[in-house]
């Protein structure tokens, strides 16, 4: 199921954000990794890259920020294969050269769902966007259940964006 998100184009979320998500998943796989990656042996970082090697060949390093790469990848750089660790150094060194010897996966697609602008002080309208919100979140679910993991996605995010729209107001 991991694999089949990461490997979805249109996933909805921060790069950095789905690293963090992967990391913490390989640490969950390995209970007796130490709390402080600076107290891993090489034995602990060969123990992470195991647990994830079908995943890091789908983490789009290329997309995420220089402050993440710094704070968020930069302590697990020993999982990384050190070619793929020099380009993204490259990359933020001397981003006007090539990058030529890693696979740079493309940008994942950002579904641009807006929403039309609704005068919010009418109370139909809130009533009719939380209906709403609650069929996506129901659709999502189906989707979800039948196997149909990108209409779920696509469902669950619509949804969230209207309840994320309604707390505004």
């Amino acid at each position: 199921m991991l694999i089949f998100i990461l490997k979805l184009d249109n996933l909805q979320m921060d790069e950095g954000k789905i690293w963090d998500y992967i990391i913490n998943w390989g640490i969950a796989q390995n209970p007796s990794l130490p709390l402080n990656p600076d107290q891993w042996s090489d034995e602990h970082f060969l123990a992470l890259k195991s647990s994830l090697q079908n995943c890091l060949p789908l983490i789009r390093y290329f997309q995420i920020s220089g402050e993440d790469i710094f704070e968020k990848v930069r302590p697990y750089q020993k999982i990384l294969d050190q070619t793929l660790w020099a380009d993204i150094m490259l990359k933020f060194m001397a981003p006007n050269k090539a990058i030529s010897t890693s696979n740079v996966l493309t940008p994942r697609k950002n579904l641009t769902t807006t929403l039309p602008f609704r005068d919010i002080a009418d109370k139909g309208i809130t009533e009719i966007e939380s209906n709403r919100a609650s069929e996506l979140r129901k659709s999502g679910k189906a989707y979800r259940i039948m196997g149909k993991y990108e209409e779920s996605l696509i469902d669950l995010t619509k949804s969230l964006e209207i309840n994320q729209i309604m707390q505004m107001y």
